[in-house]
């Protein structure tokens, strides 16, 4: 099925139901679903048939949204770009995915190559404003959903590539039905919750809070730029109930002066992720502020996901949650066997289910990953269940550090580092070394500035093993990141060696 039908569903049941909200328009479902099917109207009309590719280049904004759902009726790809990403980096991902359309900030035309530029349209800093809008006026018609099968791609979407060159992750119809279906189960979401999207869409998590809006039918909110004011100003406005958050969020919100903090926001249900390791005391200061239950998980671009459980009094912060079968099946397995490992042993992700990617989008083929026994693919992430059922992830295998024979997973390093008072961030890396192999390294972000090499060295080696506490250590004011805010662990390792 094509999950644009999901919109046209609402547009029949509840069209005058609010939909769609950013700081410049407001639609209902009637509107989302006409304007929408207008755009497709004219994606058809301008040559574009199914398996074509738009290319988005936008903040989190309607237009992106519309754009993306006129795509699916369409039957053509939407493709979310980052951004944040300049030009040069944009441009690799443009030649690489071949669109037919850009849709793009008109600030931005002409930092895209010239050939495109007949390609594009435009949206401007207000309402309604650019050649995406004249498009919409001046369409034939409004086009229903093109009929699709599960697995026809719905959409592409970059990964975020810490260590390598992002890759085009293909995500089906079906797999967008089957990880909404989760969330909505798992989390309970239904039409009476109100979504905000200030994880960026471009983003495996901004793209979620879409889609379980469009399945649930509940509302969309979506800021395209992180202004605190502005985010809880938002919250009591439109009464938001659920959102995700990365890391660099909740701890902005954590570590903010408590003035800031006087609006309503007692409509908060849930918030979901995180992006990297945090302390417990951060997670709860984000709760008493922002209200909700905040709630850690694993989470791929490549789907296969595990969610903490939503009633506060089982909720953990020192693992990753458990499986939701209507999305995906997850597993541990021996790397060297492909069998799965009991409780408690440490092994390889793997996953299979509904919710997966197939692959890599390489023009005319698929990328896959070459599947373990029982069609389980691997992640290439290291973690293991506990006894409850629940994963603890430890992170990506080829970042696990081998020093003198011994394995340290980072993400059991940065737990000790982030729990010593004074750390207010860290990353935890491995750097080459002629004797060990490697040695561990960490890059601290301090709020005391009397806090030094010799106070870390005494609080890692009060929980952690000899060979697991950091030779080399580093103090700066911010961790560096990528644009989609993950840590740029390759800038890490690049600063901790020099």
């Amino acid at each position: 099925m094509n999950f644009a039908i999901f919109v046209e569903m609402r547009a029949r049941g509840t069209p005058r139901a609010s939909a769609l909200v950013d700081r410049r328009v407001r639609l209902d479902w009637g509107d989302y679903d006409a304007l929408s099917g207008r755009f497709a109207h004219w994606l058809r009309d301008r040559g574009l048939r199914t398996g074509d590719r738009l290319a988005i280049w936008l903040p989190n904004r309607a237009e992106l949204a519309l754009a993306f759902v006129g795509a699916l009726k369409a039957g053509v790809i939407p493709v979310p770009l980052n951004w944040r990403l300049q030009s040069t980096d944009v441009g690799r991902l443009l030649a690489h995915c071949a669109p037919s359309a850009l849709l793009l900030d008109a600030r931005r035309l002409d930092e895209v190559d010239p050939a495109l530029r007949p390609l594009a349209l435009t949206v401007g800093e207000d309402a309604r404003e650019g050649s995406f809008w004249e498009v919409i006026a001046h369409a034939a018609g409004s086009l229903p959903s093109v009929p699709c099968q599960s697995g026809d791609v719905a959409n592409l979407l970059y990964t975020s590539g810490t260590t390598a060159t992002p890759k085009a992750a293909i995500h089906t119809h079906g797999m967008r039905v089957a990880v909404a279906a989760a969330m909505a189960d798992h989390f309970r979401v239904s039409s009476a919750d109100v979504g905000l999207a200030i994880s960026p869409m471009f983003h495996t998590s901004g793209l979620s809070v879409f889609s379980n809006t469009v399945f649930a039918g509940c509302p969309l909110v979506m800021l395209d730029r992180w202004d605190l004011p502005e985010f809880l100003a938002t919250i009591e406005r439109e009464r938001v109930t659920f959102m995700h958050v990365i890391g660099t969020i909740v701890v902005d919100i954590a570590t903010a002066p408590a003035a800031l903090f006087t609006r309503d926001v007692s409509s908060m249900r849930f918030a979901w992720g995180g992006g990297h390791s945090l302390d417990a005391h951060t997670w709860e200061a984000f709760e008493q502020r922002v209200g909700g239950v905040l709630l850690q998980g694993y989470s791929r671009t490549e789907g296969g996901l595990t969610y903490n459980l939503l009633d506060r009094t089982l909720r953990r912060f020192d693992h990753n949650g458990v499986p939701n079968r209507n999305s995906a099946e997850v597993a541990v397995v021996d790397s060297a066997t492909g069998r799965p490992l009991p409780a408690g042993r440490t092994g390889e992700i793997v996953v299979r289910g509904d919710g997966v990617s197939p692959g890599y989008w390489d023009g005319d083929y698929v990328r896959s990953p070459r599947p373990v026994d029982g069609g389980w693919q691997p992640t290439g992430d290291l973690g293991f269940f506990d006894e409850g059922g629940a994963l603890h992830f430890l992170g990506r295998r080829d970042l696990m550090i081998k020093t003198g024979g011994e394995n340290v997973y980072p993400a059991e390093v940065e737990t000790v580092l982030l729990a010593t008072p004074g750390v207010v961030d860290a990353v935890v890396v491995g750097l080459p070394d002629p004797r060990l192999g490697q040695r561990v390294a960490a890059l601290i972000v301090r709020g005391d500035p009397a806090l030094d090499e010799a106070a870390i060295e005494r609080a890692c080696r009060a929980s952690l093993g000899g060979f697991k506490i950091p030779r080399t250590i580093g103090f700066v004011d911010a961790l560096p990141r990528l644009g989609t805010q993950k840590v740029d662990l390759a800038a890490c390792r690049a600063l901790l060696a020099r």
